[in-house]
């Protein structure tokens, strides 16, 4: 009681070193009850949280002791049941400088994952606790777990809300619960499934807590105290119970060929920190959270983020997003229109009218093929006819059908126009015997009187 005295006196954690600390480990829940109580969180109706926590704890006992300069204790070391107020008095009973209490996390929608430790929101308490805790979240951040973040929690009266920890307060015991994971979603499940799990969990937890208190494992200090420096708030350190504002979807593009939504989603938190979003098609009054499938991370730091979302072939509709901060509390965007089936007609109209382009370009060539082949054939025929029927035929002109010549009637022609030169010919001889048929006389008679003996 007089370093609780002398806490309050100067305000700093400074006044606590000591030649060792006393660090009690709670594994919550455990023995048996009608209601859920005593199993914790369960998963597939075989896993409890009981369990899982009395195997961290352990493994947390074990590694801690290897350090020098501490104290461990159990509240529990079997399966039995022990109120909240009985857990906080043994931690007293063995001059606890902090009571820690293992758990391990699930929802009613089964939705959130990542780790997350609560401490009380007063004075002191807070102080303590939240020194203690950022150093087992850095060992968990670097293990791998998303981080919901160091939190309080105020019930209806105005106190801390968590039983242990409200009772822990009213002794001056600082009390953090420490919650590693959730069992019942698939992510952390993942990585926190097994026994080797839970082991290694309660090794990190170990490490933080030596690093909190500056403790080694071959070096005895002649004292020890708290290393990380939490100032005392000299007000209650509310939780946060406003959701993100100015939650804003805005889509890029929609991509028909992998059926895609690019999307870019903004929001603001002034309180703690963006934590979840999802995106949900449909009316959004007629969704439920699981409607949202698997929550993704908001990236730390950002207040606008872009990723793609994919969605049903020819989906026309709704599309909300919903944004989470790390006490689980949301907001909706206002929902946007995606019109997949307008644009798969689109693109089925231009493929047409593209298919009907290719069609007619086809034909225009496959036409200007034929019509250089009959051109060719027609040549060939012509050649052929040469070769026939000389080249005299093609001097005097033949008959003709369309552009085609006919063989038979090129023949019958010129058959008819050697009878009618012979005919002219024959013609034009008795033109001149007619003409000349005195001379012609003349000359027979001559030729009769004079020399016609001699022939």
């Amino acid at each position: 009681m007089a370093v609780l005295f002398f806490l309050f006196i100067f305000g700093t954690q400074s006044v606590l070193a000591s030649d060792k600390v006393v660090v009690v480990i709670d594994p919550g829940h455990g023995g048996y009850s009608e209601d859920a109580s005593a199993y914790g969180a369960v998963y597939k109706d075989e896993l409890c949280e009981k369990d899982v926590n009395l195997e961290t704890a352990f493994a947390l006992r074990d590694e801690l002791q290897r350090y020098n300069n501490v104290e461990v204790y159990l509240t529990r070391e079997d399966d039995r049941r022990l109120s909240l107020e009985e857990r906080v008095d043994f931690a007293l009973s063995v001059g606890a400088d902090v009571l820690v209490s293992c758990h391990y996390n699930a929802s009613e929608t089964h939705l959130f994952y990542g780790s997350e430790i609560f401490t009380s929101a007063f004075g002191y308490c807070y102080s303590y606790g939240n020194g203690l805790a950022q150093c087992i979240m850095e060992q968990w951040i670097d293990d791998g777990q998303a981080s919901k973040g160091i939190k309080t929690r105020i019930g209806s009266t105005g106190e801390d809300y968590y039983g242990i920890i409200r009772h822990g307060c009213e002794v001056s015991l600082p009390v953090i619960i420490i919650e590693h994971g959730y069992l019942d979603n698939h992510v952390d499940y993942e990585r926190l499934g097994t026994v080797g799990d839970w082991d290694r969990m309660g090794r990190l937890d170990a490490t933080g807590i030596a690093n909190y208190y500056g403790l080694s494992k071959e070096q005895v200090y002649d004292e020890v105290f708290p290393v990380v420096d939490v100032p005392i708030p000299d007000y209650v350190v509310e939780p946060d119970t406003s959701p993100p504002g100015y939650v804003y979807l805005r889509i890029i593009d929609q991509n028909i060929e992998t059926s895609e939504v690019v999307y870019e989603l903004s929001a603001k938190e002034s309180n703690g920190k963006l934590m979840y979003y999802g995106l949900c098609l449909g009316e959004p009054e007629e969704t439920a959270p699981e409607d949202y499938g698997d929550l993704m991370l908001w990236e730390e730091g950002k207040s606008v983020i872009t990723g793609t979302y994919s969605v049903p072939t020819g989906y026309r509709g709704k599309i909300t997003a919903r944004v989470y901060n790390n006490y689980e509390l949301y907001s909706d965007s206002a929902p946007q229109e995606l019109d997949f089936a307008t644009l798969l007609e689109e693109r089925a109209q231009l493929l047409e009218e593209a298919a009907k382009e290719a069609a007619a370009k086809a034909e225009e060539r496959r036409q200007s093929l034929l019509k250089r082949d009959e051109e060719a054939k027609l040549e060939a025929e012509r050649k052929k006819e040469r070769e026939e029927v000389g080249d005299f035929f093609f001097f005097v002109g033949g008959d003709k059908k369309g552009d085609q010549v006919d063989p038979v009637k090129a023949r019958r022609s010129l058959y008819l126009e050697i009878v009618a030169l012979v005919v002219l010919i024959a013609v034009l001889v008795c033109i001149i015997i007619i003409k000349h048929r005195k001379e012609i006389m003349k000359t027979i008679r001559n030729i009769e009187g004079n020399d016609w003996d001699r022939y």
